[in-house]
């Protein structure tokens, strides 16, 4: 889901809002801070400043940068399984396709960490990198986040057609046509996003309180305009797609119970074929579990920023914003990296790929069913 907050979404005058934050830090000296907006002085903020630079140091400094690395070897694994099964699955064509998006999102991530890091941000004679992050992390991060969700709402898509015309499904969806449909995801996001970088571009600027000239941010007058037409189309997609994921994953389930219940009725399924269909129903059930868990912190702050005005950057409760969001990016992180286990837990035939990846193909006995609980799985 959309973080406003590491996106460095502009306020008054141009000045990147995500990094108030560093003004209260000790360790920040360096971080020019023109038009810092003023609270009123009976105005006692929710979250005070000294909570929110502990914050920033944990979580934007730290968990960032752990969770990025471990989310991108969980992937670098599910990637070389899918690349050993092969491409003739449409499943593991999209899945793929998520696990390219989730790593390129969290290298994103890593990045904004760095960025945030006061070892980084207040010795490099280069960059001003919390703002600059906001071109260089925060969007592409951005970008990364909402092709993964429309690729998850596809794939809830396709586990749907399996179920309601199983016969009909793999001349409907071939893997060349899910290629296509996967890249005009990524095209089609990409363009969305465009404008941001016409808006917002990176220049050489002086910066007073380090007596140095440092590549940073540079903004146009339409600058709010376009941010504020770009984010709002934003919010509609992902939370779109996150209602679909939710929807299409309550069909998918109600319709493998049906099937189960056909089967024990007409006498045709045997215990393991039984078995086979809770097992596959259950990880449909922790799929949606994970995903709407760490995507709903997201969704629900995207409509707090819309029902109380004073929940954004440059308002009265920006602390309380900032703490808000960089929850939901580790919430959001950690929904990139947890789908290997999930498939590693659910799919035998994932499993069985996994370890033959490093130790060679290994004898088993050989399945009674067509359908492996792989062909279910959703990475977020």
């Amino acid at each position: 889901m959309i973080s406003m907050s590491d996106i460095g979404q502009p306020g008054l005058n141009g000045y990147n809002y995500s990094n108030v934050a560093d003004t209260v830090s000790t360790m920040n000296h360096s971080q020019e801070l023109p038009n810092v907006v003023q609270t009123s002085p009976t105005h006692h903020p929710l979250v005070s400043s000294e909570v929110l630079t502990l914050v920033s140091v944990i979580v934007k400094c730290v968990l960032y940068d752990v969770i990025s690395v471990f989310g991108i070897v969980t992937n670098v694994l599910s990637l070389l399984v899918f690349h050993r099964q092969g491409f003739k699955d449409t499943v593991n064509v999209s899945l793929t396709a998520m696990a390219i998006s989730d790593i390129c999102g969290l290298l994103a991530l890593f990045w904004m960490g760095v960025c945030y890091n006061p070892l980084f941000a207040d010795t490099n004679t280069v960059l001003d990198s919390r703002g600059t992050q906001y071109l260089t992390g925060g969007w592409p991060k951005f970008y990364f986040t909402r092709v993964s969700g429309l690729i998850t709402a596809f794939v809830t898509f396709e586990r749907c057609l399996c179920t309601a015309v199983p016969l009909k499904v793999k001349t409907i969806l071939t893997p060349r046509r899910v290629v296509v449909i996967i890249s005009a995801i990524f095209i089609a996001v990409a363009l969305s996003i465009s404008p941001v970088y016409f808006s917002t571009h990176l220049a050489w600027k002086w910066y007073p309180t380090r007596n140095a000239s440092l590549i940073g941010l540079v903004f146009s007058e339409n600058k709010d305009t376009i941010n504020s037409i770009t984010l709002g189309l934003s919010v509609v997609l992902c939370d779109g797609a996150f209602v679909f994921v939710a929807l299409c994953t309550a069909i998918l389930v109600i319709n493998l119970n049906k099937s189960r219940k056909w089967k024990i009725t007409a006498a045709r399924g045997t215990d393991a074929a039984v078995a086979k269909e809770t097992k596959a129903s259950k990880m449909v059930v922790l799929i949606a579990v994970v995903f709407i868990t760490c995507l709903l912190p997201g969704s629900v702050y995207s409509l707090a920023m819309i029902a109380a005005p004073d929940f954004n950057t440059g308002e009265a409760e920006q602390n309380l914003f900032f703490v808000a969001w960089s929850f939901a990016h580790v919430t959001e992180s950690l929904n990139a990296s947890v789908n290997f286990f999930v498939y590693l837990a659910m799919s035998s035939k994932f499993k069985d790929t996994f370890v033959s990846v490093f130790t060679g193909p290994r004898q088993r006995e050989p399945m009674t069913g067509k359908n492996d609980p792989q062909t279910t799985n959703r990475p977020g």
